[in-house]
């Protein structure tokens, strides 16, 4: 029997082994966010206003530390501008999982632009400063792919940052830990696939002990906001600080909810400036003026205080007036102060969101979808009486055709027919069959007559332009036309048409903005008549909110004045973009047809010659088909799917 002998450099290189592969099994240290922030950062010059070691403030504590807690997934933050929140949260968050408890990351940026930028100027620099992550993360060589501005691998886990912009950055790879950072300067949908933190969040599907903290500062009106609307239902903490004279515990407000008061107190001298010796906070409860020499003890004493503490989302609010770093109460109350002299609503808004961090309420125009849900009629037939000829309408999605079918009347009263949905690649020909069958088809009148629809708009402002082309090219005869859309204020609905492209189909340009507002003031005529737009009983409430889905507002824009704008109150309105594209659809036929409407339906009131047996098929899903009757088909599957 030969005896073998290991040599102790191997068995030393086996137990180094050994000890990093027990290390990945360990539990995480017993130690905070804040706590390893103190321990391990050094905020590099040129990142921070007070490089040196890491030191947090009262505020910012709870703030970082509550990801830790085994009942806590979700933590929002609706924020101001100068209260640390990226070095304090985001960046130490980062930091305890590459270093303390390795694990997948993902950091969501608005862009990914953005993404690279922060990666940069933030993650890179904070790496190189901290010894316990410059150790985890080898230095970028052009053989490592490792460690680049958009990922940083080490053991255990890496940190993706990506953009909301990108949907395959958000749904590439599985992750415990999500930041999503300014949410608010988030597209409302992503590629067609929706909303970028819904997608974002799913890649926690699989973990039981996920992490999701979304932080922002508003920068989307009232009621739109997307940080604001998750502040709202969470537990909503703020930060309350004693008064030095009373001690009484109160937040720090601007403006009081309840009393409406304003708490910051300044005087103006003759030159239009703020005295910064007037300058004062008056308290809540004895209503002294605390200078703000006193701040930073308040500070030093404040406590997060739960609104709703039972609710499972914790979610923090802070402004302006508790940045520590300097006095600026002054220079809020001179920003305030110069916004309301000049009666600048940018300048306020921009106050609002950036210094108190609160959402700014645009005074605009809408419709409620509650108001257009008490006008729903049951139809006595496919087609009603008062109907005169038809046109439809589809909008081209990443995964399906949108359509729908409207009649038109004398004076442009309009009923709504048929909303469809046809499922599959617009980028391949099935669909496309599908759409040609359903316009082929026929809806009956009341009085028995079979009607097609007369003209068809399909909107080629998407991912598949070609596609919309090569569909219209072979069907102008039967009038279907291509559009693109234009927001620009004051278009007229149907501009003139244009074939230079490579398809040399006519492309209508449609003034969106300026059909929108026609709807929106046809939708509060009150009853039948001129203009008002009947609803069948079976529209269902997302096709309602569809409908109802932007406000018209007015805002301040640099060289151009106010102008008047359409923004998205949901990720979802095609049911008003197809609204726009059938009343587009009418015009094409032009004015000669349009004052002929009632003609035309007079002539569809006289019962059928020759009936024929019956329409053509070609329905998938939806209601108000065609031949299909009213209401739902047996077996169908519901009037407006996918959502």
């Amino acid at each position: 029997m030969v005896e073998t002998q290991t040599h102790p450099s191997a068995l030393a290189n086996l137990a180094g082994v050994l000890s990093r592969v027990y290390a990945h099994f360990d539990p995480p240290p017993d130690i905070t966010v804040s706590e390893w922030a103190v321990r391990n950062r050094v905020l590099p010059k040129g990142t921070t206003s007070r490089p040196g070691p890491f030191k947090p403030e009262k505020f910012q504590i709870e703030m970082m530390d509550v990801i830790l807690d085994p009942l806590v997934h979700e933590v929002v933050i609706q924020k101001s501008t100068q209260v640390g929140y990226s070095d304090a949260v985001i960046n130490n968050i980062c930091g305890y999982y590459i270093d303390a408890d390795p694990k997948p990351i993902m950091l969501v940026q608005p862009t990914i632009d953005n993404a690279k930028d922060y990666g940069k100027k933030r993650i890179t620099p904070m790496i190189e400063s901290c010894t316990a992550l410059r150790s985890k993360i080898k230095p970028p060589t052009s053989r490592r792919a490792g460690n680049t501005l958009a990922l940083k691998e080490f053991p255990g886990g890496f940190l993706k940052l990506t953009g909301a912009n990108s949907g395959a950055g958000l749904r590439s790879d599985p992750v415990p830990v999500v930041l999503f950072d300014e949410v608010d300067g988030y597209p409302i949908d992503v590629d067609g696939e929706g909303d970028p933190v819904a997608i974002g969040t799913r890649r926690t599907d699989g973990y039981a002990d996920y992490k999701i903290v979304k932080g922002s500062t508003p920068a989307k009106p009232k009621g739109i906001s997307p940080i604001e609307r998750d502040f709202l239902r969470s537990d909503m903490r703020r930060f309350h600080v004693p008064c030095p004279f009373c001690s009484l515990k109160q937040v720090f407000w601007w403006r009081d909810p309840v009393s409406k008061a304003y708490r910051l107190f300044y005087s103006v001298d003759a030159d239009g400036q703020v005295d910064q010796a007037s300058v004062a906070y008056i308290c809540a409860g004895c209503q002294k003026k605390i200078p703000e020499r006193y701040k930073q003890q308040m500070l030093n004493a404040g406590e997060w205080v739960a609104e709703f503490p039972d609710r499972a989302t914790v979610g923090f609010h802070i402004n302006a007036l508790y940045s520590p770093w300097r006095e600026n109460w002054p220079a809020l109350a001179q920003e305030w102060h110069e916004a309301n002299k000049e009666n600048n609503p940018e300048k306020l808004k921009a106050f609002i969101n950036l210094r108190l961090g609160e959402t700014w309420e645009e005074q605009g125009d809408s419709v409620e979808a509650l108001t257009l849900k008490s006008r729903l009629e049951p139809y006595q037939a496919e087609i009603p009486d008062g109907v005169g000829l038809l046109t439809a309408a589809v909008d081209v999605q990443s995964d399906r055709l949108e359509c729908v079918v409207k009649g038109w009347g004398d004076k442009e009263e309009s009923w709504l027919i048929a909303y469809q949905q046809l499922f599959g690649d617009p980028g391949q020909e099935t669909v496309w069959n599908e759409l040609d069958s359903f316009l082929l088809s026929t809806w009956e009148h009341a009085s028995g007559q079979k009607v097609k629809i007369t003209c068809t708009m399909i909107d080629s402002g998407g991912l598949h332009t070609d596609s919309v082309y090569r569909f219209v090219r072979a069907r102008q005869h039967r009038k279907i036309f291509a559009l693109k859309g234009s927001s620009e204020s004051g278009k007229e609905i149907l501009g003139k048409f244009s074939i230079n492209n490579q398809y040399r189909v006519k492309l209508w340009l449609i003034g969106t903005d300026t059909a929108k507002d026609r709807i929106f003031a046809r939708m509060k005529i009150p009853g039948p008549g001129p203009g008002y737009m009947h609803l069948p009983d079976f529209a269902e409430d997302e096709y309602l909110a569809q409908l109802t889905s932007e406000k018209a507002v007015r805002r301040y824009r640099r060289g151009k004045g106010t102008i008047r704008e359409y923004l998205k109150t949901r990720a979802r309105n095609e049911a008003l973009d197809l609204e726009v594209y059938a009343l587009a659809a009418l015009y094409v036929l032009g004015q000669a047809a349009i004052r002929k409407l009632g003609e035309l339906a007079a002539a569809l009131r006289l019962p059928p010659a020759d009936p024929p047996r019956g329409g053509p098929g070609g329905s998938q899903g939806g209601i108000g088909g065609p031949s299909g009757g009213r209401g739902r088909p047996g077996g169908g599957s519901s009037w407006v799917q996918g959502w």
